[in-house]
């Protein structure tokens, strides 16, 4: 029964993921999204760090901080020799989100920095199981493989925290 569900799980991934073996440009795109969520990961947390209301949430982004430096440290070394350029700054989608996060004190900014985190975690999984899957680079597959546990174990911190 699992085997069947494990291959069907697959098979929606191969049927709703854009073809990435030999494409450059999905190294391009991987390295980009892993490093902007690492990126937003670390600027929301280090902000966390001095306005969270909550004990609990410091210390989840505390962990966060010092994961996603050491993911970025990863995946600066996994790129090297890609083609694929890391980028140090935040799309605007997501330092605008900072911006907002910025707005927020007390209770507000809890919940609405562990609702960003949890759908950061979230499309961080998405992204390392498609390139498990479907990445043709060995070195950048390794790093999706390495951070899989991970980003799960922070995604369900995120998860409890929030409640659900």
């Amino acid at each position: 029964m699992t085997a069947i569900f494990s291959m069907c799980l697959i098979g929606l991934v191969l049927l709703v993921t854009p073809a990435w073996a030999g494409d450059a440009s999905a190294e391009i795109d991987f390295v980009t999204r892993a490093s902007v969520g690492n990126l937003f990961a670390i600027a929301e947390s280090e902000l966390a760090l001095s306005r969270a209301d909550a004990s609990k949430v410091r210390l989840f982004a505390q962990q966060l901080v010092d994961d996603h430096e050491k993911a970025k440290a990863a995946l600066d070394s996994a790129a090297d020799g890609s083609g694929a350029r890391v980028p140090a700054t935040l799309d605007g989608d997501h330092e605008a989100r900072v911006t907002a996060l910025q707005n927020l004190s007390g209770d507000d900014f809890d919940k609405a920095y562990i609702a960003d985190q949890g759908e950061n975690h979230s499309n961080a999984l998405t992204l390392y199981a498609d390139y498990m899957l479907l990445g043709d680079n060995p070195k950048l597959k390794a790093l999706a493989i390495k951070m899989i546990p991970i980003t799960q174990v922070q995604l369900r911190k995120a998860q409890a925290l929030s409640g659900n």
